[in-house]
């Protein structure tokens, strides 16, 4: 995997693996409405919490247990609900070693919470729970399944807020990515219109790659319960992208305008928080 340009899927002794040993975690997930998540990356697995990133899970096949990397932030403080577990310090990093029958422990509701609540108290950034509200509101869909988020692939060290899969009018997929700002952000500009050019472009000169990625990828995902079953992914080419702004709506519609007028093909999606009452049930 480590010659590819995005390798965004596990090897098959760790799928495997995660398969066996987080049945449990996925259901949390689910139950939680995807408030948590799990991504795939590169034969590792990162749990989000309200799109902050709470840990890197990585399997040793040679140990069959877990290395599990937390920021300190979302640790200290907890005493030993979590620290009784094997761990060592690794710069601003807990590295903890946990074996797969007590992955149940280490990942209990009550410790979920409370390293929830450590992201809410260090982590918040009003951009971030807009992009994770985007996801969440669309998941378990599949004319839009969003795949991945904050992709970086090895050409570049920019990172896509979401990549979607749009379905096409023939049932095939397309890469959709879709960039996320606030309307107040000062990026709402050319910045913007630079970013997500850039990403489509990355994308349609790698299409093959990306397109094996996430065929594994969405496979995996399909395989562990987190996506629909029996959801059939072919995707073809022909990348698209979306600026999707949320609120700010007097500050956002004068940045759209002027993105309008000087790029008329960008697309974007303005979604307002205006008050309908005829909407009202």
């Amino acid at each position: 995997m480590k010659n590819k340009v995005i390798s965004r899927y596990l090897s098959q002794e760790t799928y495997e693996a995660v398969k066996r040993d987080f049945d449990f975690l996925i259901n949390k997930i689910k139950q939680s409405g995807f408030e948590y998540g799990l991504q795939i990356r590169d034969d590792y697995l990162n749990l989000y919490y309200k799109g902050n990133s709470l840990g890197k899970i990585s399997y040793r096949k040679s140990k069959n247990l877990y290395e599990i990397r937390i920021h300190r932030k979302f640790v200290e403080g907890m005493g030993p609900a979590v620290k009784r577990f094997k761990n060592a310090m690794e710069k601003e990093y807990y590295l903890f070693t946990v074996g797969h029958k007590k992955l149940h422990s280490f990942f209990s509701t009550r410790n979920l919470l409370l390293m929830g609540q450590k992201v809410k108290e260090v982590q918040f950034q009003e951009e971030i729970v807009f992009e994770q509200m985007i996801l969440t509101d669309n998941s378990n869909r599949d004319d839009l399944i969003i795949i991945d988020r904050q992709v970086v692939d090895r050409d570049s060290s920019t990172k896509m807020d979401l990549l979607a899969l749009k379905r096409n009018n023939a049932g095939k997929y397309q890469f959709c990515v879709l960039e996320v700002k606030l309307g107040n952000n000062l990026e709402l500009k050319e910045e913007v219109f630079t970013q997500l050019s850039g990403y489509i472009e990355r994308i349609t000169k790698n299409f093959q790659q990306y397109k094996e990625c996430y065929v594994k990828n969405a496979l995996q995902k399909r395989g562990l319960g987190l996506l629909p079953d029996g959801l059939e992914i072919d995707i073809v080419e022909g990348v698209l992208g979306i600026v999707v702004v949320g609120g700010y709506s007097g500050l956002a519609e004068q940045s759209i305008n002027g993105l309008k007028k000087k790029h008329p093909e960008i697309k974007i999606l303005h979604i307002k928080n205006e008050i309908d009452f005829s909407r009202i049930k």
